[in-house]
């Protein structure tokens, strides 16, 4: 068994990166935790998990967000060797598109038809914000009164993320999901042939 310490941006990507793993069954377990609150906590210290992963394999999950491409941002932040024992991966653009990807989970999950939703949730320019909009049309009530934005101030509903959670939970495919986004099929890919470098 390999024992993963996980670091992230936020809960929601923390619950994504928890459904990959145990997608592995026993291969995996998740030894600690580490929540960034966005992008800036992981690429300043992004140099001192990849030294404790030497230890301990670390999982590292950021979102594109602004960078171009995932390589422009690879470049900027891991600017010195990386331990084989480092599983760094992002999300294209963000976690929401991960999400999306499995059109059919989320569809069912909504009510809403799945030909609104994306086939190519990468390709959107905010995954985030057209999760938004697809749940406008969604007739479920409660779910949209907790996803959706109370007012112009809030980006996101009060209960943004744990209506999220729980799609992710009893709804969310990765079969179906792998289908739909590159980003998301190359970190299964990653988890799948991953074996820790022990250096004793």
């Amino acid at each position: 068994m390999i024992y993963l310490t996980l670091v992230f941006e936020d809960e929601l990507s923390e619950f994504a990166m928890s459904k990959l793993i145990s997608r592995f069954g026993n291969k995996y377990k998740i030894h600690q935790t580490y929540q960034g609150y966005g992008f800036g906590y992981i690429k300043a210290n992004i140099k001192g998990f990849n030294e404790a992963s030497i230890v301990n394999p670390f999982f590292v999950l950021t979102d594109l967000d602004r960078y171009n491409c995932p390589l422009e941002l690879i470049e900027e932040w891991l600017n010195f060797p990386k331990n084989p024992n480092l599983i760094f991966r992002i999300a294209v653009k963000e976690v929401e598109a991960w999400l999306l990807a499995d059109r059919g989970g989320f569809a069912a999950y909504t009510g809403v038809s799945i030909v609104n939703i994306p086939m190519k949730p990468e390709l959107e320019i905010d995954p985030k914000r057209t999760l938004l909009n697809i749940v406008r049309g969604c007739g479920k009530r409660k779910i949209k009164e907790d996803i959706l934005p109370k007012n112009n101030y809030a980006q996101i509903g009060p209960n943004y993320n744990g209506r999220l959670m729980e799609y992710v939970q009893h709804y969310w495919d990765l079969n179906r999901a792998i289908k739909n986004s590159e980003s998301l099929q190359r970190a299964v890919s990653c988890l799948e042939n991953f074996q820790q470098y022990l250096t004793h």
